[in-house]
Parts: C-alpha cells; structure tokens; sequence
C-alpha cells in the first residue's frame, strides 16, 4: 500500500473516534440536562407538598387563646409553605372582631408568623344578646366586639345615651362619641386605674338636662358628657372628650364635697369652661 494510502486511512481513523467522542459529549449533555429536568419537575410537584407547615410563631394574643388565633386565621391541619397566601391570613383575622390588627409573614422552610393587636376595652355599653340585657366591651376606635366579662365591665364606665340596638361583634359605634372613645383610651394608655373610677358616662346634646332622653346625642352636633364617679351620684359636666388631669380634678372635688358633708345639696358640678362651677338644688355657686 502507498504512503498516502496509509495516511487516507489513518486519517479516516481519527475523524471516525473524533465523531464518536463528540457523540458521547452530546449524549452526556442530554443526559445531564435530562436529569436536571427531572429534579426541576420533582421539586415543583413534590417539594411544594413536602414543605408542610409545622411551625407557627404567635404573639399579641391575649384573651384568644392559640387555637382561637389559629381558627380565626382560618388555617387547616395541613397548610404548605408555598400555598399558604400571607395577605389571606391577615384579611382573616382582621374579620375577627377581637383583634384590630394582624401581621402575618412566612418562615421558610416550613414557619408562619403571625402577630396580633387585639382590641381592648376603654368602655362598655348596655345591649340585647339573647334576650338578656348584657355589657358588651368598647374599644377606642368605637367597636362594640365581644361580651364584657365581669372583670372588664368593672373596669371601664358604661356609656349611656346613645342608642344601642341589638349587638353583633364588629358593630361600630356612632361618629358622635369619636372623640370620647379616643380620648378614653389615652388615659387607658396612661392611668388606666382612672377609668375604673368612673361608674357611667352618659351623652347628652349640649345644654341638655340630665334626665335628657337616651337619643338626645344622636340629633347632631358636639355632644357633653355626664360623669358619675363610682362612689358619686352627682352628676359632672363636661365637653366632648377626657383627659387625666380632668378626671382627677372631679374626682379630688367630690371627694372635698363628701368630706365637708354638702354632697347631697349639690345638682350638678360644670367643668366644661376650666373654672369648677357647681349647681346647688336651690341655686348656683362657684
């Protein structure tokens, strides 16, 4: 055989194991890229039922109990991590007329945290539930969203003089005792053992008398307020809303009007101008 028959052939040789090799890589890839694409679809349709959430991280909850946030979450015995929607979770419980805030974020792998503001009670006000006349619990925004237990309603005053019809848990308040709410619930914040020293608050229209029908309140305009202090029947007038330095000076003022025995010829005691005024039964002091 020639030289460059030789070589012909040699040549042959090396393309042929050239392309074999390159074969080889080729199937190498497409096995590898397959594998790959057999663990992305694994991870999609097993990994999102593997990764079940077990860990819940709850803070806030005070009369709810765990169970009770949970439930009110609306979350089932088997949540997954990447199904659970945060945003439903907090819509959920924000529904609950007990809690006025929620926070809800995913802990991954397999966590939900969850935090809660619940509503506390500044007031109280009487209403139907069952046919039983019953204390339901006020918050400071004016939602009426729970029966008040014994501790509670002994707690805050009772606010009279508007209408109260029924009771459902989440009933809002009327705009007209806004600013009573409001300010109860700074002194809740700063003194609270203030508020349980006031037996009733009731709402009258301005300039109303005490014996004012329940609805004189709602006709419009700014209200006054009526408060009796626990141990006092005389009835104190004020504006619209409260604050700590006020609720102790009417306090401190009856307590004078009891120790020098003159309580019972008092009518009524004015605190709306800044200057204690008081109304006797026959005429008026100051």
């Amino acid at each position: 055989m020639s030289d460059y028959a030789a070589l012909g052939t040699s040549s042959r040789k090396a393309q042929g194991a050239q392309n074999a090799r390159g074969a080889e890589r080729a199937l190498f890839v497409l096995l590898i890229a397959t594998a790959l694409l057999a663990l992305a679809v694994s991870a999609v349709l097993i990994l999102p039922s593997a990764l079940r959430v077990t860990r819940y991280e709850v803070s806030g909850n005070a009369s709810l109990s765990r169970e009770e946030l949970l439930s009110a979450a609306l979350i089932h015995d088997k949540e997954y991590f990447f199904a659970v929607d945060a945003s439903r979770v907090k819509a959920a419980l924000e529904a609950e007329p007990r809690i006025a805030r929620a926070e809800v974020s995913k802990l991954f792998p397999n966590g939900l945290k969850i935090s809660v503001r619940e509503r506390k009670a500044v007031a109280a006000a009487l209403a139907s539930i069952d046919g039983r006349a019953a204390a339901v619990c006020i918050d400071e925004e004016g939602v009426a969203y729970a029966e008040a237990t014994s501790e509670e309603a002994a707690s805050v005053p009772v606010i009279s003089g508007i209408r109260f019809e029924g009771f459902r848990p989440g009933t809002r308040l009327p705009p007209v005792v806004a600013k009573l709410l409001a300010s109860l619930g700074d002194i809740r914040s700063s003194e609270p053992a203030l508020l349980s020293a006031i037996s009733e608050i009731r709402i009258v229209a301005a300039g109303a008398s005490e014996g004012a029908s329940a609805g004189a309140a709602s006709s419009g305009g700014e209200p006054e307020l009526l408060i009796y202090p626990l141990y006092h029947r005389i009835p104190v007038r004020a504006g619209a809303s409260l604050d700590a330095p006020t609720l102790r000076s009417i306090i401190l003022v009856l307590d004078v009007l009891g120790t020098r025995g003159i309580a019972d010829s008092v009518r009524e005691i004015d605190f709306r101008s800044g200057r204690v005024v008081y109304r006797s039964k026959e005429g008026q002091s100051g």
